[in-house]
């Protein structure tokens, strides 16, 4: 039995430390300039967590910045229950957002302020999207701008598109399961990540 109790807590132990990890290179113009690293971790039979950390530096013409961002998400039952997102440009808070799921509601603080998302059940968001892309879910919460948006995808290709509230636009490529490489659309440039491990 003390021998069943042991192999019982090493498999728990090995569990809940086992991380699956997607690291992504970005680049723009070809100039590659820091990266982005996805966890998703299992607590315990109900819990996921994950976590994603961002670091780039760019210094040529218009684009002088020192990016930094990390952001916990941590899903319970299937069901998005507390999110904690912060953005950094050169050491200052530009953005920052905190969703916490509270007595059947979702309560949003965030540099923009203080709402409430009232009878929703947020079971699939962007992060989740890294691990387990979904061709067949039509809508996606985005964690940063805390909003729902479209989700467009393109079996054939392996592609889904998503346009989030706060203008992004973003092209992920699937392979093998996950996502392999994604771009982000912005007005003066697209940010191009690759994976390169995981």
């Amino acid at each position: 039995m003390k021998r069943l109790l042991v192999l019982i807590s090493l498999f728990t132990l090995v569990q809940r430390v086992a991380a699956e990890e997607l690291i992504f290179e970005m680049s723009v113009w070809g100039y590659k300039f820091g990266t982005m690293v996805v966890t998703r971790v299992w607590e315990n039979d109900s819990t996921e967590v994950y976590t994603v950390a961002a670091k780039g530096e760019t210094d040529f013409f218009w684009m002088k910045r020192k990016e930094e961002s990390s952001h916990r998400i941590t899903y319970i039952n299937g069901r998005l229950q507390a999110s904690e997102y912060v953005y950094l440009n050169k050491g200052e808070v530009e953005k920052w957002s905190n969703v916490k799921f509270e007595n059947g509601q979702y309560i949003i603080d965030s540099n923009e302020g203080t709402r409430i998302i009232q009878n929703a059940l947020i079971d699939y968001s962007l992060v989740k999207l890294y691990f387990d892309p979904s061709f067949e879910k039509s809508t996606v919460f985005c964690e940063e701008d805390c909003g729902f948006s479209t989700i467009t995808p393109i079996p054939s290709e392996q592609i889904l598109k998503i346009a989030c509230d706060d203008g992004n636009r973003t092209t992920y490529y699937i392979k093998n399961g996950v996502v392999d490489q994604f771009e982000v659309h912005l007005p003066v440039a697209t940010v191009k990540l690759k994976k390169i491990s995981g």
